[in-house]
This record gives C-alpha cells, sequence and structure tokens, in this order.
C-alpha cells in the first residue's frame, strides 16, 4: 500500500505547498540531426522568468512556429501566480511576462493548449480552504487573454485536470471532491465548442462509489472523438485496489459511454519459469511472458494497484493506447502495462507488459507516432537500488518491440522524456552517474542510437524533469535545475552555448 500511498501524496503535494529552492529551467535548442552520430547545440540564453522569483512546474505549447511558455512563479510565501511569455514566428526572444492568474491565492498545476489562432491556459488555484479550476483564453495567439472562468464552480476542491483543444473544441476534465462538505472524489467534464467562449454544464463522469482520481484526456484530430482514463479506488477497503477506467465520447463531448475497467486487480503469476530465465527474455524483449513468483509462498493469483493512466489516439481516433503502472502488493515489485483498441475503444485486445522486468518499473512517458506508441520508462531491473531508461515500441497490432536499455550505467538514470520526428528518436533523461547531468541519446526507427550526450555544462545541485519538443525546425529540450538559493528559467537558443560533451 506504500507504493499507492506514496504516489498520490507525491503527486498532491505541489498543491499543499511552494518550492522555495533554486530551480534553473534550462532549454537547449537542437538543430534536426540527419546523422545519429552527430549533435550540435545552439544558442543565445533567455531568461523567461524574474530571476528573484521562484519559477516551477513550467509547460509549453507549439503553434505555426510560435511557442507558448507558462510557469508558476511565487510572489511571496503566501501567494504564487500563472505566468506566460510567448516566442513569435520571426522573433529572437520572448515576450514580455504576462500574469494570467493575478490572484491573492496559490496557483498550481497548469495544462497550455492551443488551436488555430487561440491559446488556452487552465490552472489549479487555492482561494481560502478550496482548490478551484481557473481557464483563460487568448484569441491572438497569446498577446491578450480574456477574463479568467471558474470552470469548477459547482464541484469541491479539486484534484489535478487535463486540457484538450481542436478547432473550436475545448475540454477539460478535472478530479474534485463531489461537493464542498463531501470527501469522496469525482471526475467532473466541461466543453465549449466555441473557442472556449462559453461551457456545458458540469457532467460527473465517474458517478462511483469509490474514489475517482488523476483524470487524463486523447482526442481526435477535430475533437469529436474524446477518450478519458483516471484512477478509481475502492475506499471500502483498509487496503484499496486501484484500477483503471475508461470512457469515450464519439459526438463532441455531448454523451459518454459506461465507464469500464481496462486494467485487472488480480493476475496469475509464473511459478513455472526460473528468475534468470525471465530476466534474460525482459532484457532481450520480444516477449510477453509473466513474471515469475516473487515468493516461495506465492499465491496463484495476486492482488495488483493500477495507477498513473495515460491516454493516446490516433489523429482518426480509431486506435486508442491506455497506458498505466502496475504494482504487485507486497512486492515492491511493479510494471508498465499498455492495452490497445482497434475499434475506436469498443474492445481492447489483451494486455502487454511493455517493462516485463522483475524489478520497479516507472515515470512512463510516451508519444504515438502514427499508429506506434513509443514508450519511455524508469526501470530497476533487478531489484538493485539504481534506476536505468528503458524504450519499446508497440505497434496498434499489439506487436511489441524489442527493449533498449539507453542508459546502461551504474548511475540513477530517471525521468525520461522522449520526441520521435522524422524518423530520429530523442530520448533525455536525469542522470548522477558522475555528477548530475542531462543526458541525451538519439536513434533511427531501426533501434540504433548514437552515444549518449551531455547537455548540462555548469555544476547546479541536480537536473530533474527533461523534456523534450518540436518547433521552429529545432528540437527544445526543458529541464529544471537546483543550485541554491535563486530560481530562473532559461531558454537556450542560437549562438552562446557550448558543445556538449559525451559522458
Amino acid at each position: 500500500m506504500f507504493f499507492i500511498i506514496n504516489y498520490f501524496h507525491n503527486r498532491y503535494l505541489l498543491k499543499k505547498v511552494l518550492i522555495f529552492s533554486m530551480i534553473i529551467i534550462s532549454v537547449y535548442s537542437i538543430g534536426i540531426v540527419t546523422d545519429s552520430e552527430s549533435l550540435t547545440i545552439e544558442g543565445f540564453t533567455l531568461i523567461l522568468s524574474n530571476t528573484t522569483l521562484d519559477s516551477i512546474n513550467p509547460q509549453f505549447s507549439v503553434s505555426k512556429n510560435r511557442i507558448h511558455a507558462s510557469w508558476i512563479s511565487d510572489v511571496n510565501s503566501q501567494n504564487s501566480d500563472v505566468m506566460f511569455k510567448k516566442l513569435d514566428k520571426d522573433s529572437r526572444s520572448f515576450t514580455n511576462a504576462m500574469n494570467i492568474s493575478n490572484s491573492s491565492g496559490i496557483s498550481n498545476i497548469i495544462k497550455l493548449t492551443n488551436s488555430e489562432n487561440n491559446v488556452y491556459i487552465t490552472w489549479e488555484d487555492k482561494q481560502a480552504a478550496q482548490w478551484e479550476l481557473l481557464f483563460r483564453k487568448s484569441q491572438d495567439n497569446g498577446e491578450k487573454f480574456g477574463n479568467v472562468v471558474n470552470l469548477s464552480k459547482t464541484t469541491g476542491s479539486v484534484h489535478l485536470h487535463d486540457l484538450s483543444a481542436a478547432g473550436k473544441n475545448v475540454f477539460t476534465v478535472w478530479a474534485a471532491n463531489e461537493n464542498i462538505s463531501s470527501t469522496k472524489k469525482e471526475v467532473f467534464f466541461r466543453k465549449s465548442l466555441n473557442h472556449g467562449e462559453s461551457f456545458s454544464d458540469t457532467v460527473n463522469l465517474s458517478n462511483s462509489i469509490d474514489d475517482s482520481l488523476d483524470p487524463h484526456m486523447a482526442i481526435n484530430h477535430n475533437g469529436s472523438v474524446i477518450y478519458i482514463v483516471w484512477t478509481e479506488c475502492d475506499i471500502k477497503r483498509d487496503e484499496p485496489i486501484c484500477n483503471i477506467v475508461f470512457t469515450k465520447s464519439t459526438d463532441e463531448g455531448n454523451t459518454f459511454t459506461i465507464p469500464k475497467k481496462v486494467s485487472n486487480t488480480i493476475q496469475p503469476c509464473n511459478s513455472t519459469i526460473g528468475q534468470a530465465a525471465f530476466d534474460r527474455m525482459a532484457s532481450n524483449a520480444n516477449s510477453n511472458a509473466r513474471a515469475p513468483c516473487l515468493f516461495n509462498n506465492a499465491t496463484v493469483q495476486e492482488d495488483f494497484n493500477s495507477i498513473n493512466p495515460t491516454v493516446f489516439a490516433t489523429l482518426d481516433g480509431k486506435n486508442v493506447f491506455v497506458l498505466w503502472e502496475q504494482a504487485e502488493f507486497g512486492s515492491g515489485h511493479s510494471e508498465i502495462f499498455l492495452k490497445v483498441s482497434n475499434d475506436y475503444g469498443k474492445s481492447f485486445n489483451s494486455e502487454i507488459n511493455v517493462s516485463n522486468t522483475s524489478g520497479v518499473s516507472r515515470l512512463a512517458q510516451s508519444q504515438l507516432v502514427g499508429e506506434d506508441l513509443y514508450v519511455v520508462w524508469s526501470d530497476s531491473l533487478d531489484h538493485n537500488k539504481t534506476f536505468d531508461v528503458m524504450l519499446r515500441k508497440i505497434n496498434a497490432n499489439n506487436k511489441a518491440g524489442k527493449v533498449i536499455n539507453l542508459s546502461n550505467n551504474t548511475g540513477n538514470s530517471v525521468s525520461p522524456s522522449i520526441l520521435v520526428s522524422n524518423n530520429r528518436i530523442f530520448v533525455a533523461w536525469s542522470d548522477d552517474t558522475n555528477n548530475a547531468s542531462i543526458l541525451l541519446r538519439i536513434g533511427d526507427a531501426s533501434g540504433s542510437f548514437a552515444k549518449a550526450e551531455k547537455l548540462t555544462v555548469d555544476n547546479a545541485e541536480s537536473y530533474t524533469d527533461p523534456s523534450i519538443f518540436e518547433a521552429r525546425d529545432k528540437v527544445w529540450i526543458t529541464w529544471t535545475e537546483y543550485n541554491n538559493p535563486n530560481h530562473m528559467i532559461v531558454l537556450v537558443n542560437e549562438g552562446k552555448s557550448d558543445t556538449p560533451h559525451s559522458q
């Protein structure tokens, strides 16, 4: 149960406190490479945030070669706000920072997206004891923003949310206490079909006797098909069992199907395969053999907790991928699991054990390219204390490719991020093998990768949470630096960055 409690505690912690430590968000621009052996860093340095403020949780969105950036900055110990800047197509510097929330409470957990010339921002804002889900939009690519809209005014305190947009459609989903006086949590949904000018009434999607948490959403190219997943935990049990629940809409969010579980709470363990043989199959992959029983007295079936869901859909919406973490009670063992639907979510194929090791598999990140899902995650493999970064590709026909160990070093390699572009695969992660750093590997569709490159050239105390996105014909990499006692968000582009060296 520790795994579940610790996970949700960490997810919600950012909403309870502000972080007052030195954090630098660095962003490097990499020219699109055509040779996996070459990597060039360009850049002049842009400081996005006010260097005297604590700035955390950056989000980026790209539209027509415009880069939109948003983050949280503290104003004082009792007040933090949502900040916003943009980089236009022909600009070489970001605009001045705009205070989007400008409230007297605590703002946190941003979602940032765009559609056509519109930019949409949602965030969770604490006023008194209540967390509210707030929304603002810009109709002119972020030049100015309209009024603040409270999307959660009919529900209780908000606990995590998601935001999507396509064309004129804007959708938001959030978990919240059922009402102000209730502690039971449900998943709620609202939609706008007119570019965020107005929103529909609030719909309770979960409507369950259990707690419904951590919703995530995927839509097709025009927003006519919506898929939503969340974690549902049985609060009647002393040791709650959590499942991944799925629902969909094929009419722009006017109606949704009855939620159904896509994960399993009990699964057989394999008492016939040896641990060494299993580890060989997991590392060489193309194998979905189930892990052996981890204890001599293991029962034929073991309870599992499923958490941290994400969902992906192809542009037409036909193929749906649901990814989650699954932990086995009492073992300390966890895996990354996947289910795929090829018929708009009507039915799902058998689950795939993506990680398939005897260790701890966590922090999965993914990108859908065509009908192929690329998954990266951190894995302790054989219960060592250190983690490696792993990569695997799965297609819509449930065919899983080889597992590739991208880090394979003696330190901790965690928090991986992935971008697939022009048949190139970029994976960045936080590493502490020799000292704290961000490492990057670039490969191709065949699975051939160049050696890892060290992107960080200074000596910050830590580098965490790297993220990769593509804009303006370049690949951009961001991360958070800690270096007591100041904070700032930095963007590095052409001209002044040192060439990275190999580790």
